[in-house]
């Protein structure tokens, strides 16, 4: 190899070391930082029979909720004999 080709060679290796090395910064996406408020586990609520009827109004909007014990809570009218187990 002459020492004209061997230059040559080297300038084009350098050149597209260059150009991938340029293409791969310009392409990555700059990352966001993200912010962390608090802790990242969630709170437990204070009284879980409160949290319970919480959820329960959520979820039936303007029902009336009858509590079964044991955080059961449903609506009353979904069984027309009344609370579990009176019949």
């Amino acid at each position: 190899m002459p020492k004209t080709s061997f230059f040559v060679w080297q300038l084009t290796i350098f050149l597209l070391t260059m150009l991938l090395a340029t293409t791969v910064e310009s392409m990555a996406k700059p990352r966001k930082r993200v912010q962390h408020y608090g802790s990242p586990v969630a709170a437990v609520p204070e009284d879980p029979q409160a949290y319970a009827m919480q959820i329960a109004r959520q979820t039936w909007p303007g029902r009336p909720l009858c509590d079964d014990g044991g955080y059961r809570i449903r609506p009353c009218d979904s069984y027309p004999s009344g609370p579990s187990g009176s019949r």
